[in-house]
């Protein structure tokens, strides 16, 4: 299983289901965003450091794979911001 280290130095699992989710929000189709998902996945397993990927390498990781087939769901995921906590 690989972590995903968050801007505040938490380590979360990695999901591909969270993943597909967020696309599905962002206006992929299910397909599109499986797609994606299934290719950020595979690409995870090759660069991350002892199992561990940086949440801001997959952001950009994720934007370039759903640009290329939706470049406007790419913009909604590029766009929506976390409210931050209060």
């Amino acid at each position: 299983m690989y972590k995903v280290l968050k801007r505040d130095g938490s380590l979360q699992d990695f999901d591909w289901k969270k993943l597909v989710n967020g696309l599905l929000k962002s206006g992929a189709t299910e397909e599109e965003a499986e797609r994606v998902a299934t290719q950020v996945e595979a690409w995870v397993s090759t660069v991350a450091v002892d199992g561990v990927i940086k949440s801001y390498d997959l952001h950009v990781r994720v934007l370039e794979s759903i640009r290329e087939i939706n470049p406007a769901a790419a913009k909604n995921f590029e766009d929506f911001k976390k409210p931050e906590p209060q």
